[in-house]
């Protein structure tokens, strides 16, 4: 029992220190990252962009997935700058991690999922944030709502990408 107590602290140790060493400065920051330890996270790694808000992701040698990014959609008619947008973050190989919510698949069988890329940032987020999707609240997948209601906000207020001719 006292061999389990005296490993955990030992373990932790090395895990926060590994997260300061990749850049994190403060606890928040390696709290932050920490989330990438979660078991229900699915790693994968791009094949191939279908559209903003939707990529093939290869899980194994043989299986290749579709993705679809959970609480966000992409109007026509900024549709191929927003494609452009997540090419240049999802160029193939890259190592990406999915975040399920409560609805894991969609009628067309495709993946739900919040997208993690490698710097930890989240691409449905940036999308938002950036003006190229707006938010859609398609419950029970509502885990970041107050989140992209927020940047959806900005930046409609900042008039960022589709909210500049509105």
């Amino acid at each position: 029992m006292i061999k389990i107590w005296i490993s955990i602290p030992l373990v932790l140790a090395s895990v926060f220190g590994s997260l300061l060493l990749t850049g994190c400065s403060t606890y928040e920051e390696v709290k932050e990252n920490l989330k990438f330890l979660h078991p229900d996270y699915v790693k994968c790694s791009v094949a191939q962009v279908i559209d903003g808000d939707t990529f093939d992701c290869q899980l194994s040698d043989v299986n290749i997935e579709k993705v679809r990014l959970i609480g966000i959609g992409i109007p026509e008619s900024i549709g191929d700058s927003a494609k452009d947008f997540s090419k240049s973050y999802l160029r193939r190989g890259t190592p990406v991690r999915l975040e399920p919510d409560v609805r894991s698949r969609d009628s067309d069988g495709r993946i739900l999922a919040y997208v993690y890329l490698p710097g930890g940032k989240m691409l449905n987020a940036l999308l938002i944030q950036e003006g190229y999707a707006q938010v859609i609240i398609n419950p029970p997948n509502i885990k970041y709502k107050d989140l992209f209601l927020k940047l959806e906000t900005e930046a409609r207020e900042q008039l960022k990408g589709l909210w500049k001719s509105k």
